[in-house]
């Protein structure tokens, strides 16, 4: 079973993300925490790449680093 928290956001956030978003039906979103957990996750999903990304330049720079050291020892 899922279990969830609730967040808080401004009065004016939510009545902008529910006139925009929610009454539009084009977008399928029943409701504002629907739209909200989309974001959140998408959101998430960049931040997470970033990181991945960041992670591969620090090894790749590592990688060059000890060819260089190899290459000095020969």
């Amino acid at each position: 079973m899922v279990k969830y928290s609730t967040i808080s956001i401004p009065k004016e956030l939510h009545e902008e993300i529910k006139r925009t978003v929610i009454d539009d039906p084009r977008y399928g979103y029943k409701s504002v925490a629907e739209f909200s957990l989309e974001a959140i996750k998408l959101r998430l999903d960049e931040i997470k790449s970033a990181l991945e990304e960041e992670k591969g330049k620090k090894r790749e720079k590592i990688q060059k680093i000890v060819e260089n050291i190899k290459k000095k020892l020969r």
